[in-house]
This record gives C-alpha cells, sequence and structure tokens, in this order.
C-alpha cells in the first residue's frame, strides 16, 4: 500500500533522517516534490544497502546539511 506524500510532509515526518523514496517526482529544477518513503532511518549506511522495490528511485536526507561545499574550498584557497 502506497503513502505517497510531499516533500515537506516527509521532512516533517522523519526529522534528521535518510530516506530511500521511490515513484517519486521533481519541478523543473530537480527538486523534489513527493514520492513514496520505501526506507527511512538515521543511518545512512541502512538506506543506501536497501535495494529499490520502486524504480527510479531518489537518496535524500531530511535535515540540515553540514557540507560547506566548493563555496568554502574556493574560499580557504583564494585567501592566499
Amino acid at each position: 500500500m502506497e503513502n505517497r506524500m510531499e516533500w515537506s510532509e516527509m521532512k516533517s515526518r522523519f526529522p534528521d533522517e535518510w530516506l530511500l523514496i521511490g515513484d517519486f517526482e521533481t519541478d523543473e529544477d530537480g527538486h523534489l516534490i513527493g514520492g513514496v518513503v520505501e526506507k527511512h532511518s538515521k543511518h545512512k549506511d541502512e538506506v543506501y544497502g536497501v535495494e529499490p522495490q520502486v524504480r527510479p528511485s531518489a537518496f535524500r536526507y531530511t535535515g540540515e546539511s553540514t557540507f560547506s561545499g566548493l563555496r568554502s574550498h574556493a574560499a580557504v584557497h583564494h585567501a592566499v
């Protein structure tokens, strides 16, 4: 039985968790709109290690990212 949710519902129901999302849809910019949560966990390896039941599938994290990205890398290496 599918329980389709919007991305905002997923973030609210599964705070700071990794999600495997099947039957997902995105907007024209590639941002997740909604889908069916197949698996969720606080531990990334528990979700990435699962074979998706529905293809295509998406992996998302509902918490705040700690990745500082290229902007931080460029700032460090530009400050000579």
